[in-house]
Formats: C-alpha cells, structure tokens, sequence
C-alpha cells in the first residue's frame, strides 16, 4: 500500500491535488487496517459462508485432500461479522505464506536464491436479488528477501484480482452470465487455467455464457488474460484475445465425462521464422475424457490438434496425453497409483514456413508436469509413475518420478513460461532433457487451514549437459494458507 501512495503522490500533476489526494488515500489506509483488526478480533462459531472459490488456498491440485474430505471449520474470524451483516452481503479473505528455494536454476550451478512470498486477498460478495451476483476481490503479493527485481509473479501491490457480475447461477442455472475479471478452467487446466500456485495468480477479463441441462453444461467465452503489473491496476493486452467454446457431456460415457472444445487465440505482433513480426490466429480443437472404470480403476486423457498461422507461417502442431491409475481402498492408507505420458509436439524445421511447436496457451502447468515447474507442454514427451497414499483423510503424502525427453531434437527446450532455455538447432544434443524426482505432502486441518511441504530435484540429461546445462536443479517448499470464513 505504501509503494501505491508514492507512486500515486509521484503522479500528481498539482500541489493542492497531490495534498487531497496524500489525505484521502491515508484515511483509506487507515479504514482498512482498522477493519482487519476488527474481522480478525470477531472470531466466532461458523455460521455464515460466502460462496465463492476458495481465496487463500489452491483448489485445482490432486495432491490436496477434498473438501468432502476434510471437517469443517468450526472457528472462523470472518463468520461473527457475516452472520450480522443481512443475507445481501458478505466478505471474504484468504492469506497464503509460502517459503521457497531453489539451486540451479536454468540448470546452471550458480543460479540460486531463497524468499518468502505472502499473499493476501480481500473480497466482498454481494447478492441483491436471487438472480444477480457480484464479487470483487483484491490482492496484494510480496516476496521477502527475494534477489531483485522484485516484480510479478513475486510481487505486486494491491491489484484488482477478480471483479465480475453474474446473471443467473453459472453452477445451477439453464442459463448463466458472468462479465468481468474472473478465474478460467476448462478441463483440468492444462490449456486454460488459473495459476494458483504463483504468488500473483493469472486472471481474464472475460465474458462466459454458461449452460446447464442436466447431463450437458456448455461455456461460450470471450477472454483476455490479464497482464500483471507491479504497481497499479493490472489490464490485458489489447488485441492478445482468446474466445472459446467447452463443452461437458456426462452420460454419453458411462461413469465418465466426455469434453469437447475449441480455443481460438489471436494476438499482435509475434516472431515469424523469419523473424519479422506477425500477428496469430490460432485454432486449437481437442477432447477429453476423464472417469472411472473397471470400480476402482481411473483415466484422464485428451488430444488437441492446432492449425492456424503467424503472419505467412502456418501452424501444425498436436498434443496429446493420458493417465490411467488405481486406487487400492482396503489398504490400511488408502493408497492411488498412477501412470501418465505426455505429448507436445516440436518443430522439425525452423525455416520451412511451418511452426510445429505446440502452444500450451495459460495453463495451469503445476504439478502437472514435475513439482519443480521447470518445463512447459511444449516440445516435450514426458513419462511419470507416482503414488498417492491418505494417511488420513485430510491428509495426503505423494512422491513421482518424471523423464523428460524433446520430441524434436532440433527445436528447443523450454521452461513453464515458454521461454527458451536451451537449443540445438544442428540435433547433434541427443533428446534426453532431465528426469525428475518429487515428495510432497498436504494437511488440511480444516476448511480454512492448510500445510504443505514438498521437495524436487531434477537431474540434468544428455541434452543439457552437451548444451552447457549440467547442473542438478533442487526446489523445497514449505507454506500454510488460511481462509477467514
């Protein structure tokens, strides 16, 4: 709050405005700390909730017990004021602390650095009448002891997170709008997600049709991710748009659900193999599927083919990936085995005027692809086994083995953003990336309160250690999240 007031002061163009303006933004600052001390003072027997996506915490994670899984809270700060105030109205807040390492990074032996990110989020949930719903939520990021710069996704100060109105129940409703600054999933968030686990989550200025009818629920969107700034209120990038159709359709499987969808991306100005800039359109149509079979027997899969162009270049580039896992229940832990392969296709040629190269568009990547998030669903074939076992209910231990290998030996690897990390464009490197191990473990000790403690490390192949990448990359964590509802 305090960079927000300088740089506001810093931006007034009058002495006299700056003054009124130094006095108003200070008797905000006041009101809002006063009105933390006094949800955090009103702790009372739960009795009231918002319904809204968890603020603190993470909800899209497998590794992370259920909420039919875990008590709910009896002691919540916020419900002593909520339970006052009328049916109309309600407030949430979340807070998130995680410290995290690493050494390595880019695979290098003196890339390294050590911080604690906190985040806060603040939010206010309005329902006037049944059919008509609006949420605002704010945050505010930081990163302690962090290398600088200091910037997104570390650190921001407090930013509009989400803000949107809904017409109509977008869960329950036959029809459903919701207009504004919002979380997108499609899927399990590997093409379209929110990134919970950054510090600064990505969101979208969007709008989303929503249709339910029993065993069919559609959603038609128009989208664009929002651009996180360190200071100020975050936008989009004009013209970087994406519009979409999903669609979930729970009968024509038995015990599964069957999931269409068509992406189509469009952006300004990006890199040609000639490389002049071009603006993308790019189409990205798939399936999934995704249930149970055989009792205690479970799968995930889909496929996705993207056409399209960037200025003159054509885009020809696939995806495809599968889990299939068991869940042994007599077990004295409750204990799930798991097997999944991934596919994002390369390019085989960087100047026939065809990209290959898979788009991983804003997925929610974590966990997905190693607990290190070192790789992004990009020319890339990735092998991994786990285990997953419930010591109780609401708490879950996970380990997994990844290897990771390029599907072109003359395209690049690259990191979760997409970036480039390391290139042969000869393909005289061999193919074999990294292999990856990971521990992880979750306990919630209710609704509100969370731990979590996980370490990676991923060892350097072939491919790296021929490019000038050999050392070992090693990722701890340790955090806690709470809701105040």
């Amino acid at each position: 709050m305090q960079r927000a007031l300088s740089a506001a002061l810093q931006r007034s163009p009058a002495p006299s405005l700056q003054e009124s303006c130094h006095a108003k933004l200070e008797r905000m600052f006041e009101r809002s700390i006063w009105r933390g001390v006094l949800l955090l003072a009103g702790a009372a027997v739960l009795s009231a909730q918002c319904i809204v996506n968890n603020p603190g915490g993470s909800k899209v994670n497998p590794n992370r017990p259920s909420d039919s899984d875990t008590r709910q809270a009896t002691v919540s700060p916020l419900s002593a004021l909520n339970a006052r105030l009328p049916r109309w109205i309600c407030f949430t807040a979340g807070y998130r602390t995680r410290f995290e390492a690493y050494r390595g990074g880019s695979f290098q032996p003196e890339v390294s650095d050590s911080y604690l990110l906190t985040r806060f989020r603040f939010g206010m949930y309005l329902k006037p009448v049944s059919w008509l719903h609006v949420f605002t939520e704010t945050q505010d990021t930081d990163a302690f002891g962090k290398t600088p710069p200091l910037a997104p996704p570390y650190q921001e100060t407090w930013d509009l997170r989400r803000a949107y109105v809904d017409i109509g129940d977008i869960q329950e409703s036959h029809f459903g709008l919701r207009a504004g600054r919002q979380d997108l999933n499609f899927g399990d968030g590997l093409l379209i997600g929110t990134s919970y686990w950054r510090n600064a989550s990505r969101g979208y200025d969007a709008v989303q049709l929503v249709t339910n009818w029993g065993w069919a629920h559609t959603a038609l969107f128009a989208a664009s991710p929002v651009n996180i700034f360190d200071n100020g209120l975050s936008h989009h990038q004009p013209g970087n748009n994406l519009y979409g159709l999903d669609a979930k359709m729970e009968r024509l499987v038995r015990r599964s659900v069957l999931e269409p969808f068509v992406f189509w991306r469009v952006a300004p100005r990006l890199a040609t193999e000639e490389g002049v800039p071009g603006n993308l359109s790019e189409t990205t149509v798939g399936i999934r599927s995704a249930g149970t079979i055989y009792g205690n027997w479970d799968y995930d899969t889909e496929g996705a083919h993207q056409f399209g162009n960037v200025g003159r270049d054509h885009l020809r580039a696939n995806a495809w990936m599968g889990i299939a896992g068991y869940t042994f229940p007599n077990f004295h832990f409750k204990t799930r085995l798991f097997q999944e392969f991934d596919y994002a296709s390369g390019d085989r040629n960087p100047h026939d005027g065809v990209h290959g190269t898979f788009d991983q568009l804003f997925p929610n990547i974590h966990d997905h692809l190693g607990l290190a998030d070192q790789f992004a669903r990009q020319n890339l074939k990735a092998l991994r086994s786990g285990a997953r076992v419930w010591l109780r209910p609401n708490w879950i231990v996970a380990a997994a083995w990844n290897d990771y290998w390029l599907a072109s030996a003359t395209d690049a690897y690259y990191n979760s953003s997409g970036g480039v990390v390391a290139r042969d464009a000869r393909g005289l490197s061999g193919t074999h990336i990294a292999e990856e191990y990971d521990l992880q473990s979750s306990y919630r000790f209710d609704r509100n309160l969370e731990f979590g403690v996980g370490l990676a490390r991923a060892l350097a192949g072939e491919f790296l250690v021929k490019t000038g990448h050999r050392a070992a990359y090693t990722y701890p964590y340790l955090m806690m999240s709470y809701n105040f509802f």
